[in-house]
């Protein structure tokens, strides 16, 4: 068993945790030059982007030709990582590895001096050594099986020698040197490990010199480094009987290498372990970060390594660097098809917009949920109140009304007939379950937003598969009133059989839930009704069904504008104008991540509803992942737990 760490902390740059300002770690330094040195892989991407379309098949062979639509060369391994430094900032970037003397490696150095790397470290080696070349060909966003050059290359000793006396020369000039080791036969010879360890050794008292390692398979060579590694690559070096969780992996690395430790977890974040032998250690977790649109993990690593190096470099703290280098990885993956290169602007500007992703342990296994006594209330993060809240904020559609259940098949049909259009009848059932399994996928992350924000990435996904030419492609608000049609005339039927009296607001809200705005409204809560739906269609809803009486005017939709979010706006409204910083008075219930996540940058009490739309009671767990990964505190099935919630809340139980 693991003793504790001294302490553990949530940082992130938000309202909760230690909130990290970019600028203020940038500034610390003004003016200081910062010098770092890259020694590892050096590899080369080759992207294409095919059709088949003006393909022919070949004569010869009888084989399906791909028409090349672009094509484009892109620095890889230590190269990227080189790359990202620069865009971040750090004055002089210098790289050290091998190459072969073939175009590739002409090509891989030309394109380090146009980014203003200096390449005085880069060697050509004739024999036993091609240059790492990648090439990497997609057909409308699939990847075709990758052709790869430089898996059997042997540094030579005198290569070794030569590379390693260049780094001796110049290393007191550096603030940081990051070891890369990303191919199976590439730099890390084990002479060259035994060499370059001695250096490592030989500037340990020299604390002017940061060492940083980021290994796939070499993490337990390079012991005398700060380790930036992955959670498969630290569960691996554990070994096969590894249950620890991340938080005790991390501190386990941390001890074992005694240094600090950076532990990557894909989407989830990072934990970073600071201390060593002679301090004690403080676990500092970082949560991922939430995109609604297309992502790239390609280059992601190298990015955040990068950016942890350069803040370092600056002078921040582990914890700081860490940060700053999630925050780089995120900018990175928002770029498609090739490594992103994130500027400090980009970081900056993310820090502040980000979307997190919380407790995403909890969120994967049903089987950690906490329950408060014997009731259905689940407690993600404990919060109390003290009375009434001042203000309660609403989502309508999945929350209160369930005239728009089923919305998520409408959407699904109306996004493949605008991305598949007249290729619908000749594609493949595969790919027919492979667009149906992204469009899913997009759903489910964008639940909650404005529906114009959904068509504007609807746009994307068009231009992505490549199904419609160029000048057939929509608008988002084209695409929108597409969709609408079809949602509206679902919706219609319902509001027709409410005004003939065939049905009543029960019938198409979910249980408990105008009794519960009774509730609240009557004991003196102020009730907000915020929606993604457009607003003249949540006011026209909540008169139809009797309750917009309790929102006395304040309700809030969609307007078509996708910078104007309307969860968004109102809850920033009410901080600034009703609450004046109470944040603590101040509930917001729905069944989507976006208004949890407004409410967890705020401070405010987020309550999820895993509402069974169908039903309009009970479970419907397939909602609990996406609320607790968007900040819900508490999860009620319905709003007839409402008593169970106010005795948990410390209200007064009607």
């Amino acid at each position: 068993m693991l003793s504790s760490p001294r302490e553990i902390v949530l940082s992130v740059n938000g309202n909760f945790g230690k909130k990290i300002d970019i600028r203020q770690v940038i500034s610390r330094n003004p003016g200081r030059p910062i010098s770092i040195a890259i020694i590892g892989d050096l590899c080369l991407d080759l992207v294409y982007q095919v059709t088949t379309e003006q393909a022919e098949i070949s004569v010869e062979t009888g084989l399906q030709t791909y028409s090349v639509l672009n094509s484009k060369p892109e620095l890889g391994g230590a190269c990227n990582v080189a790359v990202n430094c620069k865009t971040l900032g750090a004055d002089v970037v210098d790289v050290y590895g091998i190459v072969g003397t073939d175009f590739f490696g002409d090509l891989l150095i030309s394109l380090l001096q146009n980014h203003g790397i200096e390449t005085e470290g880069v060697l050509r080696q004739e024999e036993k050594w091609a240059t790492h070349v990648y090439h990497k060909v997609f057909e409308k966003g699939v990847e075709h099986p990758r052709f790869d050059s430089g898996n059997f290359n042997t540094p030579q000793e005198v290569s070794v020698i030569e590379l390693l006396a260049i780094l001796r020369k110049k290393l007191s000039g550096y603030d940081a040197v990051i070891i890369n080791e990303q191919v199976p036969r590439g730099l890390h010879s084990e002479s060259f490990q035994k060499v370059l360890n001695e250096v490592i050794e030989s500037t340990a008292s020299d604390s002017g010199v940061l060492w940083f390692a980021d290994c796939r398979k070499l993490n337990d060579l390079y012991r005398n480094t700060i380790h930036k590694l992955n959670e498969q690559e630290g569960r691996l070096l554990y070994g096969p009987s590894c249950t620890l969780n991340r938080q005790e992996l991390a501190l386990w690395l941390a001890r074992y290498f005694k240094q600090p430790v950076v532990l990557t977890l894909g989407p989830d974040g990072a934990i970073a372990v600071s201390g060593d032998q002679r301090e004690p250690e403080v676990v500092h977790e970082f949560p991922g970060i939430h995109f609604s649109g297309q992502i790239d993990a390609v280059g992601a690593g190298d990015a955040f390594l990068a950016g942890l190096v350069v803040a370092e470099s600056w002078g921040a703290n582990l914890a700081e660097a860490a940060y700053i280098g999630n925050i780089c990885a995120g900018v990175s993956l928002k770029v498609l098809y090739e490594c992103g290169h994130p500027s400090i602007e980009e970081v900056i500007l993310l820090s502040e917009k980000a979307d997190w992703r919380y407790n995403p342990v909890i969120a994967a296994d049903e089987r950690k949920a906490q329950y408060w006594k014997d009731t259905p209330l689940e407690i993600v993060a404990p919060f109390q109140m003290h009375g009434f809240p001042k203000v309660a904020i609403f989502d309508h559609d999945g929350t209160i009304s369930t005239l728009r259940q089923g919305w998520e098949a409408v959407m699904e049909q109306s996004m493949l007939t605008a991305i598949a259009g007249n290729a619908y009848s000749s594609l493949s059932s595969k790919d027919i379950q492979s667009l149906r399994n992204d469009i899913h996928g997009f759903i489910d992350r964008t639940t909650g937003i404005q529906t114009i924000e959904q068509m504007h990435y609807l746009v994307e996904l068009v231009r992505h598969y490549g199904y419609i030419p160029e000048e057939k492609v929509l608008t988002a608000v084209q695409y929108k009133e597409f969709y609408n049609r079809e949602l509206l005339a679902m919706v219609d039927k319902k509001v027709a059989e409410v005004r003939a009296r065939r049905l009543n607001a029960t019938d198409v809200t979910m249980k408990g839930s105008i009794e519960f705005l009774r509730f609240l409204s009557s004991h003196g809560t102020e009730l907000y009704l915020a929606s993604g739906t457009d607003v003249e269609d949540v006011k026209r809803e909540a008169v139809l069904l009797g309750y917009a009486e309790y929102f006395e005017g304040r309700i809030f939709g969609s307007v078509g504008d996708v910078s104007n979010d309307p969860k968004r706006l109102v809850i920033q409204q009410i901080i600034e104008t009703r609450l004046k910083g109470d944040g603590e008075s101040c509930v917001v219930f729905g069944d989507g991540p976006v208004e949890m996540r407004e409410a967890k940058r705020h401070g405010l009490l987020a309550v999820g509803l895993l509402s069974d739309e169908v039903r309009r009671y009970g479970l419907n767990m397939k909602k609990r992942s996406r609320l607790v990964l968007g900040g819900a505190d508490l999860l009620i099935p319905d709003f007839s737990h409402a008593s169970t919630l106010s005795e948990y809340l410390g209200w007064e139980v009607k």
